[in-house]
């Protein structure tokens, strides 16, 4: 049976959970690494970033036009999620990164995205533990707790 920590992510502005066996990095200007200290372990990144809409748009509005644009689906609480893989190539070796992005309408006319990579050797991909591992990562990143609070963010940008 696995156990887990919480993770209270740039003073809660995300919130989920890890295997409690994890190591958790922080970088001081952003970004968050989690990973098992073991070889080969799969890599989960957090980043999130911020978007004005200056006025124009609600933070609600713009989560509804990421659904109606973007790809994105209804998640629960007005919040939405766009899921895909990609593969890319370093050192010679395939990797498959699976993304999870999370839209959240922030206070005002602002969204946050909430974006999550959990990076994979591509000949692991079809190994039982490594998926359920992403299973249980997809259940942890949905499940998470998303603040709307304006303060503590990501980068913001300007539209």
């Amino acid at each position: 049976m696995n156990l887990f920590k919480s993770i209270c992510y740039r003073s809660g502005i995300v919130r989920f959970e890890i295997p409690e066996s994890w190591q958790e990095e922080y970088e001081p200007s952003g970004g968050a690494t989690f990973y098992e200290d073991r070889p080969d372990s799969g890599t989960l990144r957090l980043n999130v970033l911020g978007f004005s809409s200056n006025g124009k748009e609600t933070g609600e509005q713009m989560v509804a036009s990421l659904i109606a644009k973007s790809g994105y689906k209804a998640l629960r609480d007005g919040l939405a999620i766009k899921q895909y893989v990609k593969s890319a190539e370093e050192d010679g070796e395939t990797l498959n990164i699976h993304h999870w992005e999370i839209a959240v309408p922030v206070q005002g006319c602002n969204v946050r995205l909430a974006i999550f990579s959990y990076t994979i050797v591509a000949s692991q991909a079809t190994d039982k533990q490594v998926r359920q591992e992403i299973e249980l990562l997809g259940r942890a990143i949905q499940n998470g707790e998303f603040s709307r609070e304006q303060g503590v963010g990501g980068d913001y940008h300007h539209e």
